[in-house]
């Protein structure tokens, strides 16, 4: 075991206590192993040495999963070595299996405090109060100042989807790094925007209603109506449109349905209610 200032050992019992509010002060890694693990053996020194060189803004934690199995159950651990950095309570990030120093690194970094994330967060307040162009401000104030944290881009362009400036947001979600385009948060954004996108018309909603009842073939209008429910916030009668686009379609019409529906649930997640009833039926449409 190495510095014990630098490295604890969690159970079911102080968990919450070394890692939940631990990483309201700091990153916390948990690394989940267990004895048998010749892999985890293998990390540990490679952990140990970073959690050392990192002092005072990292802290690992060690997870026996053999010892505490509730923990690895609760976390979704399904292979030995996993490590989780937990942040302001939550988990931020995640690896499995072993990795070379400079991997892990890397994944530190992008997830340690910057000084672009005071920024981030005072433009959510901003925001929070309707002041989306301050916080616009802020945030390409803060991109300026580390135009290599994807965190502030990711953020700048959800506001710019916000208040409708769809070129800006395609522009800045462009600039992001490979590195995060397969994670959550930027394929929700990319989605929303896309959404969004197609839902800026000059057509408005009563007209396209009007055309859709004398015509419910009129497929085009059922996307542009469904992307105008969704933006906002009707996410039934949205997917309800996409659904029936499904149904009655034929080639890229029909898949455009398909992509909208699952563009939704990007942006919704797997835990939404409406998300887990349209997976259902649009399975079902496509048999």
């Amino acid at each position: 075991m190495t510095d014990s200032t630098v490295t604890t050992e969690a159970t079911a019992k102080n968990f919450a206590s070394a890692v939940i509010e631990k990483s309201r002060e700091t990153l916390v890694l948990v690394d989940f192993w267990a004895d048998w693990c010749a892999p985890c053996r293998m990390l540990m020194p490679v952990l140990a040495a970073l959690a050392t060189e990192y002092s005072g803004k990292i802290q690992l934690v060690k997870v026996n999963t053999d010892k505490e199995p509730q923990l690895a159950t609760e976390y979704g651990v399904r292979s030995l070595p996993t490590v989780k950095f937990f942040k302001a309570g939550q988990v931020v990030d995640e690896f499995m299996g072993v990795l070379p120093e400079q991997a892990v690194r890397e994944y530190i970094e992008r997830n340690l405090d910057r000084p672009a994330d005071h920024q981030i967060r005072a433009a959510v307040e901003l925001s929070g109060t309707g002041q989306h162009d301050e916080a616009i401000k802020l945030l390409a104030a803060a991109l300026v100042e580390d135009p290599k944290y994807d965190k502030t881009r990711l953020a700048l362009a959800e506001e710019q989807i916000e208040v409708g400036s769809l070129a800006d947001a395609r522009q800045t979600l462009n600039e992001v790094s490979n590195q995060v385009r397969f994670d959550a948060p930027f394929k929700s954004l990319i989605a929303r925007l896309e959404l969004a996108e197609i839902a800026n018309s000059d057509v408005d909603r009563a007209t396209l209603e009007k055309r859709i009842s004398s015509n419910p073939d009129d497929l085009a209008s059922r996307e542009q109506l469904g992307a105008i429910c969704f933006a906002a916030g009707e996410n039934d009668a949205a997917m309800e449109q996409w659904l029936e686009i499904v149904r009655r379609g034929q080639g890229d019409i029909k898949d455009n349905g398909r992509e909208n529906l699952i563009r939704s649930f990007e942006v919704l997640g797997s835990q939404d209610q409406d998300v887990t009833r349209y997976r259902r039926l649009l399975a079902q449409a496509l048999n």
